[in-house]
C-alpha cells in the first residue's frame, strides 16, 4: 500500500502545469522550512533497489512520520501558503529575531540521535522517516527515537555531515565506541556517567551508500542492520494488520483527488494512540505527580479499543494547498450496538446526511462545527470513568443530589434532561474588533427535541446559580447572565472541591473560574431555526444577537458567504454526503485575535476559553520568563492574511472506526 502511495509524487492536471504554544509551533515549522529552502530538489539515482523504511522497521513502532521524497516535499512546500508567507519580506525581521530560538527548537531533535536537521535537508535524496520505539520494560529509557534517510546520490555530504557530527561530540565529552554489525561500522556515542546519573545517553550511527540509520539505542540500529541483511524472523511495519488498515484507507482516499487535482504525496504517517502518548508524556518530562494517570485511566475505561491511527497529506494541488486523508481504527470489542465497553461507550458519533449551516449563524463567523452524537449514551457511560478518577462511587451520589437536594437545583437529569436532548452539537466561533480580552467568542448549540422541559430545567438551575440574572434583550427568551462574583470561590469549591485528583484547598482557593462571565438560554425554533437549541456561550452579546437572528428571521448568514460556498462544495467533492463531523473555517479570522494579541503579548492573558484553562492549569508547570516571545517585529494582519487560506474537513463513523478528512483551499 505504501507502493501506491510513493508512486503519486507528483501528478499534475493535463490542463495545467502544475502567547506560547501557539508561537513555538509556528517558530518550529519557519525553523523546519527554512532549512528546506536552501535545497535543490533532486532525483535519487536508481542504482539498486531500494527497501523502504516500512520494510525494516519493527511492528513494534509506535508511531512514525515519513516524508516519501524530502526534495520534493521542499519543493511543494515552497508553493503553499506558508511557504510564501515565510518568504515575504514583511516576515523577515520576525524571522531574523527568532532565528536563534527556532534553531534551539530543533537542535532538540539533533540531541537525540546527533544528526541535526539541516544536515539532513542536505543528505536525503529521498525518503525521510522519523520513528518512536516502545521499550516499558526499560524504566531509564522506555523508548528510542530513530531517524532513517535515504542518502543514495548524497552519501558525500552524509559523510561530511557525520564528520562534523563526530568533531562536535567528541569536544562535548561524548565517548565512541565502534563496533562491526553485518559487515557495517556502528558508531555508538555514550556520555561520561557523572554521580547519580541514572539515565544512559547514547546517541548511534550507521551510514553507507545507501542510508542513514541514526538512533538514540545501539539495538535499534543493529536490528535494522540484521533486517537489511534479511537475518531476522520477525514482522517489519509494513506487515501489521493495523498499519496496513490505516494508511490503505487513507491511501485510497487521497489517490482521486490527487490524481484530478495534482499535488504532491508529502506525508505520511501512523501512531498507535496509547504507546504514543506515554512516549510524549515521558520526552516531555510531564510529572503528574499524584494527580490521575490519564492515560491508564482511559485504557482502564475501554478507550484502548482505539488502535491505530495514520493519513496522508498531499501538498500543492491546484485546489487544494493542503489535504488531509486519514483513518482510525477502534473495532467493536462487543456484538451491542455500543460497540465498546465501560466509559468508551461515550465513542458513539452517528452519521447524518449533511444539512447547510443554520441560518442564525452569522455571516461573520470565524467557524462552524457540527458533531451528531449521543448525548444520553455519552453521559451515562462517564459514570465508571468519573468513579474510578475519584476513587469513589461518586456519580450516583451527584445525579441524586441534584434530584433531591432542598437547596439545590432540584432537576432529575435521568428523566427531564437527557431525554430531551437531540443528537446534535454546533459550535460557532468568531472575535471582535478592536482585538481585546475579551474579543474571542464562542457558542455552544444542542439540539432539542422538547424546548419547554428543557426551559424548565435551565430555570431552575439558574434560580440557584447566585451570580445568574435574566437579561432583558430578546422578547420571549429567556438570558441567563452569569457574571463573576462574590459567589465564585463557592462554585468553585462546589466543582472542584471534593475532586481528588491532585487540586489541593488552597489551588482551588486562589484559583479563578474558567470564565469570567457566560450566558445560557433555552431558545426556541423561530422564522430562522427549524429547531430548537439549547445555546451557551462565553460572551452573552453573542447568545443576544443569535437569538435576535432566529426570532427575527434574518436570512443572510455565513452559509451565504461566497468563501463559505466554496468550502461546501470542496466537502461534498470529497465525500462529505453524510457526516459524523463537519466543519468549515476562516483561518484569517479565526486567528485574527490570537494574532493580534500576540503581537501586543497579551494573547496568555486573553478571555478565552482555552487562554483560561492555560492559565489555570499549565501555566504553572511552563512557567519560564526566558522563553518569552517578543512578537512586536510580526507584521500587521493585514499584510499577511493573504497567506492565511480557509479551509473545512469532516469525520465518518465506519464499520470499524472514523475516517478523517481536512483542507486548506488554495486562495
Amino acid at each position: 500500500m505504501y507502493n501506491l502511495v510513493s508512486s503519486l509524487p507528483r501528478i499534475k492536471a493535463f490542463s495545467k502545469t502544475m502567547r506560547r504554544r501557539f508561537v513555538f509551533k509556528l517558530v518550529f515549522l519557519l525553523g523546519f522550512y527554512a532549512g528546506a529552502t536552501q535545497l535543490r530538489a533532486q532525483e535519487a539515482p536508481q542504482t539498486e533497489i531500494y527497501k523502504p523504511a516500512v520494510e525494516l522497521l519493527p511492528d513494534s513502532v509506535a508511531g512514525m512520520v515519513r516524508i516519501p521524497n524530502l526534495p520534493r516535499f521542499c519543493e511543494a512546500w515552497k508553493k503553499t501558503s506558508i511557504g510564501r508567507l515565510v518568504d515575504d519580506e514583511a516576515m523577515q525581521p520576525f524571522l531574523e529575531a527568532q532565528r536563534q530560538r527556532a534553531k534551539n527548537y530543533l537542535e532538540a531533535f539533533d540531541n537525540k540521535v546527533g544528526v541535526r536537521p539541516e544536515d539532513l535537508y542536505k543528505m536525503a535524496s529521498g525518503e525521510l522517516v522519523i520513528s518512536w520505539l516502545p521499550f516499558p520494560k526499560d524504566k531509564r529509557r522506555p523508548f528510542a527515537l530513530c531517524v532513517i534517510a535515504d542518502v543514495r546520490g548524497k552519501a558525500n555530504q552524509a559523510k561530511t555531515a557525520i564528520k562534523k557530527l563526530d568533531e562536535d561530540l567528541k569536544v562535548a565529552g561524548w565517548i565512541r565506541k565502534d563496533i562491526q554489525h553485518q559487515d557495517q561500522m556502528v558508531r555508538i556515542y555514550n556520555t561520561k556517567p557523572k554521580p547519580g546519573q541514572l539515565k544512559v545517553e547514547q546517541i548511534v550511527i550507521a551510514l553507507d551508500e545507501t542510508r542513514l540509520l541514526a538512533a538514540d539505542r545501539d539495538l535499534v540500529v543493529t536490528d535494522l542492520l540484521d533486517r537489511i541483511a534479511g537475518d531476522t524472523d520477525s514482522d517489519p511495519i509494513v506487515k501489521l494488520e493495523e498499519f496496513q488498515n490505516v494508511l490503505k484507507k487513507s491511501s485510497q482516499a487521497i489517490l482521486e483527488p490527487v490524481k484530478t487535482g495534482g499535488g504532491t504525496i508529502a506525508l505520511e504517517w501512523f501512531a498507535r494512540p496509547f504507546q504514543m502518548a506515554r512516549i510524549l508524556r515521558e520526552s516531555l518530562e510531564v510529572d503528574r505527580g499524584n494527580q490521575v494517570d490519564i492515560v491508564k485511566l482511559l485504557e482502564n475505561q475501554g478507550f484502548d479499543a482505539v488502535k491505530a491511527a495514520g493519513g496522508i497529506f498531499a501538498l500543492a494541488g491546484e485546489k487544494y494547498q493542503f489535504l488531509h486523508r486519514g483513518s482510525i481504527l477502534a473495532p467493536a470489542v462487543t456484538d451491542k450496538p455500543s460497540k465498546y465497553e465501560l466509559a468508551a461507550k461515550m465513542l458513539q458519533f452517528e452519521n447524518a446526511p449533511l444539512a447547510p449551516i443554520p441560518g442564525w449563524v452569522h455571516s461573520d463567523a470565524a467557524s462552524f462545527s457540527r458533531i451528531n452524537l449521543r448525548f444520553e449514551e455519552i453521559f451515562w457511560a462517564s459514570e465508571t470513568l468519573l468513579n474510578e478518577a475519584f476513587g469513589d462511587d461518586i456519580f450516583k451520589d451527584i445525579i441524586e443530589g441534584i434530584r433531591d437536594d432542598e437547596d439545590g437545583p432540584q432537576i432529575d437529569i435521568a428523566k427531564n434532561v437527557l431525554p430531551n436532548l437531540d443528537n446534535q452539537l454546533i459550535l460557532v466561533t468568531d472575535n471582535t474588533l478592536p482585538s481585546e480580552l475579551n474579543s474571542e467568542r464562542m457558542l455552544i448549540a444542542i439540539r432539542i427535541s422538547d424546548a419547554e422541559a428543557i426551559g424548565k430545567a435551565i430555570s431552575k438551575a439558574m434560580e440557584v446559580e447566585p451570580d445568574a440574572s435574566i437579561m432583558d434583550a430578546v422578547p420571549g427568551v429567556d438570558i441567563w447572565r452569569v457574571q463573576r462574583g462574590g459567589g465564585d470561590d463557592e462554585l468553585d469549591e462546589d466543582l472542584f472541591g471534593d475532586l481528588d485528583i491532585g487540586l489541593g484547598d488552597e489551588e482551588i482557593e486562589e484559583s479563578p473560574p474558567l470564565l469570567d462571565h457566560w450566558a445560557i438560554a433555552m431558545i426556541d425554533k423561530g422564522a430562522n431555526s427549524e429547531a430548537p437549541y439549547l445555546m451557551f456561550s462565553n460572551a452573552p452579546d453573542l447568545l443576544v444577537s443569535t437569538a435576535t437572528r432566529i426570532r427575527s428571521g434574518a436570512k443572510v448568514g455565513l452559509n451565504d458567504e461566497p468563501e463559505i460556498k466554496a468550502i461546501v462544495t470542496s466537502l461534498k467533492e470529497l465525500g462529505c454526503n453524510s457526516p459524523a463531523l463537519d466543519r468549515v473555517i476562516r483561518t484569517k479570522l479565526s486567528l485574527r485575535a490570537k494574532y493580534n494579541l500576540l503581537r501586543a503579548g497579551k494573547l496568555k492573558d486573553s478571555d478565552s476559553v482555552l487562554s483560561s484553562f492555560y492559565r489555570r492549569f499549565l501555566e504553572d508547570q511552563e512557567a519560564d520568563t526566558e522563553e518569552a516571545i517578543n512578537a512586536a517585529d510580526l507584521p500587521p494582519l493585514s499584510v499577511i492574511e493573504k497567506y492565511l487560506p480557509s479551509g473545512g474537513g469532516f469525520s465518518e463513523t465506519t464499520e470499524d472506526g472514523w475516517s478523517l478528512t481536512g483542507f486548506l483551499l488554495n486562495q
